[in-house]
């Protein structure tokens, strides 16, 4: 059916017919043919059909006697927005003359429209979707593509198909400037550039455009003194803007600035770091040494600066471990740390496999200029395998070190990286009830 109903838009010669602008008359009183109960037309001479907010009777306004349409259908349903209820939206007053309650074919979805209008302005539409509300304007133009194509241009702005489908008429009330009833179906067809929306209807006489713009539940209930409380947000909305994203470009141009100082920064240190030797020696430790304290030779920190030790052994299928303090001469101010070597390895299932390193590092920051021994007391499974084991040790001062870079970094980048999945999420979200998802968002979802 949606196949044939593109055809339709291409070849059925059916054309736009946007809704009349100028008001032909004052205001109308009449009453109800079939109920008796007051009816006001406010956009006499555009108005073609009323529906009775007590009865449901659809009239037809063009006729002198006004002729039922149609009998009452169904008891009046009570609506956020009565008919008559005035409100300013974009800085003009506008009143609801006529409300439709609609369904998709299959009526898993549901949705009603507001028909707007003010004497100077002529009509808009309000329309409210799970929470979530739209101000529509019908275009008095053609908007090439729409309808048919997946994507199309209007404005200079690019318009995404969000769906295809149906629209049928569940419930009519107030006034409208074109013949509407119930169990009315049209073919419809949404695209999207948040926070506006492009809707095409469609029925076998006439094409629809419409430009709706995205408002805040707030925003309608404060222009309406709506009192009572506003329908739960449930979905995304096709067009609902994500939060923030007037300053998203932004964010992310601190955030490269910022990464672009902190690169600088780190290249520099880099360029100009010492990263001098000033100890190095390899030794073997008995078994009769297990739990003695080995001093190095002493060693000069010409000035203040980070110092990296790093220690290696040639254990194999063992581990070592290493209590180290960096011992000031003059001070005996002493920094601490521990190391831990282990490596193992063999075959399992004829594939080697290996786990550990043979070396370890550690860095000291901020130490003071002066002289200085290391102090090494060490433990391992090789002394009583082995014999023995053999130590490399090399003491360096003012080494470049990555580890604040990086640090930096990520400090730069957690919060937008956070914006990031957060906007990938709500987007994911708003596609979620399309039958177009672009790709980048169909994790997860079974291959048809």
């Amino acid at each position: 059916m949606e196949d044939n109903m593109q055809d339709n838009l291409s070849q059925s010669g059916a054309v736009t017919a946007p809704p009349p602008e100028k008001p032909k008359g004052k205001p109308r009183r009449f009453n109800c043919p079939s109920c008796g109960g007051t009816i006001t037309l406010k956009a006499v001479g555009l108005s073609v059909h009323a529906v009775c907010s007590s009865c449901s009777s659809v009239i037809d306004t063009t006729d002198e006697n006004y002729r039922i349409i149609e009998a009452a259908h169904q008891n009046t349903q009570k609506t956020l927005l009565d008919i008559g209820t005035r409100g300013r939206l974009k800085g003009i007053e506008w009143e609801v003359i006529g409300y439709t309650d609609k369904t998709d074919g299959l009526e898993m979805y549901h949705w009603d429209e507001y028909l707007l209008y003010n004497p100077c302005y002529g009509f808009r539409f309000l329309v409210q979707e799970s929470g979530n509300w739209n101000f529509v304007k019908v275009l008095r133009r053609d908007v090439p593509g729409a309808g048919v194509s997946n994507e199309i241009v209007f404005e200079g702005q690019k318009f995404a198909l969000f769906l295809r489908g149906e629209a049928v008429v569940q419930y009519v009330k107030g006034e409208f400037y074109w013949r509407v009833k119930k169990g009315e179906r049209t073919f419809v067809a949404d695209y999207i550039a948040p926070p506006r929306i492009i809707s095409v209807e469609k029925n076998n006489e006439e094409i629809n455009i419409s430009l709706g713009e995205y408002i805040e539940p707030g925003d309608i209930a404060s222009a309406f003194a709506i009192r009572e409380k506003m329908p739960d947000k449930t979905v995304v909305a096709p067009n609902q803007p994500a939060s923030g994203q007037d300053g998203y470009r932004n964010m992310w141009l601190v955030a490269a600035a910022a990464f672009a100082l902190v690169l600088t920064v780190q290249f520099t240190t880099m360029a100009t770091a010492d990263n001098a030797e000033v100890y190095t020696n390899s030794f073997i430790v008995r078994p009769p040494q297990k739990g003695q304290t080995i001093a190095t030779a002493s060693f000069n920190i010409p000035k203040e600066s980070n110092v990296l030790i790093q220690t290696s052994s040639q254990i194999d299928n063992e581990w070592l471990e290493l209590d180290l303090s960096l011992i000031d001469e003059k001070t005996d101010k002493a920094y601490d740390l521990k190391q831990a070597i282990e490596y193992y390895h063999g075959y399992d299932g004829g594939e080697h496999w290996s786990e550990g390193s043979q070396s370890a590092e550690s860095y000291i920051s901020k130490v003071p200029a002066g002289n200085y021994r290391l102090l090494v007391d060490m433990d391992s499974g090789a002394f009583e395998k082995n014999g023995g084991v053999l130590l490399s040790m090399a003491i360096r001062r003012d080494v470049p070190n990555w580890s604040n870079f990086l640090l930096a970094t990520a400090s730069i980048f957690i919060y937008p990286l956070f914006a990031l999945f957060k906007r990938w999420n709500f987007e994911k979200n708003r596609w979620s009830e399309s039958d177009y998802t672009p790709a980048i968002y169909r994790i997860n979802e079974e291959e048809d």
